[in-house]
């Protein structure tokens, strides 16, 4: 991941809807590989390396959200961790001391900050072939908050399957944008590790930016660096991510890539979203709040309905029991039963008419 051409625009996508709150259990390392000398990785939040990036406060983190990054360098030993670990530590301290209530305007903003920074220190170094992939994401209020820019990814794992939520930046991507190949040759393309975006590559970047989507308890958020994908299937990601806790996960992963050479620096955050049954019974707010909007009539039309519907079951469930178990009766008591049931809903349908 050494080449480095002219940026391509990317589309956004993904859903909206109300989400319940949520915990986080969050694990993440970044590993140097098997062939590599100088790990050029680096990940936001890092709790095993010892690094020394931003902490947020409390508050910043309650207002703002959980960031979690991931950064894979590029320009060799000299510079590439640098760009990697620099790049994280500004776009960690703007992330959070930026004012804005827009949390995805301020992720947008705190990258280009970072971007114009780390442009400028790279072209005095005169390493004009240096920079970093970024992949970030925060989770705040139960909504994923997502922006990337190179190749390093974010993946959604739901119900068991993994989806790739952030868009490759390289050739063999614009090639199948342009149908030039096809979309599943794209990871065995020989222009698959040439980028077309990267953070400290020019003055500005375009960072690519997509809908927050709303997570549920039991959804999985991953992040990792070409160096974790290329080697470990997407469904073996998924498989190890759900066998164990995410930090034991992390280390299980990053250990079947080296397994399978380890030729890159690798990098992984997993985070396990889960919710208590109060977080969850958050989900019926906006039927309640639509409930509450109806015209009090129309409220009386919407429970009688329902109570004839439960009505309904309950007879008809009543008289399949005395069927299945009852001794036989005369055809009178079944005909009797159906004429007050039919007494009964005309009641109902009188009352729902009335005003």
């Amino acid at each position: 991941m050494t080449t480095m051409l002219a940026e391509t625009p990317a589309g956004e996508y993904l859903g909206r809807t109300k989400p319940p709150l949520l915990t986080l259990e969050i694990g993440g390392a970044t590993d140097v590989g098997r062939e590599r000398v100088v790990n050029e990785d680096a990940i936001y939040p890092d709790a095993v390396s010892g690094k020394r990036f931003y902490t947020p406060s409390p508050d910043e983190l309650a207002r703002k959200g959980q960031l979690l990054l991931v950064a894979d360098g590029i320009g060799g030993e000299q510079f590439g961790s640098v760009a990697s670990q620099w790049a994280i530590y500004l776009i960690a301290e703007r992330y959070y001391t930026l004012p804005g209530a827009d949390l995805i305007l301020d992720l947008r903003e705190a990258i280009e900050y970072a971007n114009a920074a780390l442009y400028r220190y790279l072209q005095s170094a005169g390493a004009t072939q240096a920079g970093s992939t970024l992949a970030a994401a925060v989770i705040h209020g139960g909504m994923l908050y997502l922006a990337n820019v190179g190749d390093s990814r974010v993946y959604l794992l739901r119900q068991g399957a993994l989806y790739q939520q952030t868009r490759d930046h390289t050739l063999a991507q614009q090639k199948a944008d342009q149908g030039v190949i096809p979309q599943s040759e794209t990871a065995i393309d020989p222009d698959a590790g040439v980028l077309t975006r990267a953070l400290g590559a020019a003055p500005a970047v375009t960072v690519d930016i997509f809908r927050p989507l709303p997570l549920a308890p039991g959804d999985m958020v991953v992040l990792c660096s070409d160096g974790l994908y290329e080697l470990i299937p997407e469904a073996e990601i998924a498989r190890v991510a759900l066998s164990a806790a995410p930090r034991r996960a992390v280390e299980r992963l990053i250990e079947d890539a080296n397994e399978r050479g380890g030729y890159d620096n690798i990098s992984l955050i997993l985070v396990r979203v889960s919710g208590s049954a109060a977080a969850r019974a958050d989900w019926l707010a906006p039927l309640k709040t639509d409930l509450a909007q109806l015209p009090p009539s129309q409220r009386r039309m919407l429970w009688i309905a329902l109570a004839v519907i439960a009505l309904v079951i309950f007879v008809a469930a009543l008289m399949w029991g005395w069927c299945l178990y009852a001794p036989a009766a005369p055809a009178t008591s079944g005909m009797a039963v159906l004429l007050a049931l039919c007494r009964v809903l005309r009641r109902c349908g009188w009352l729902m008419k009335s005003p």
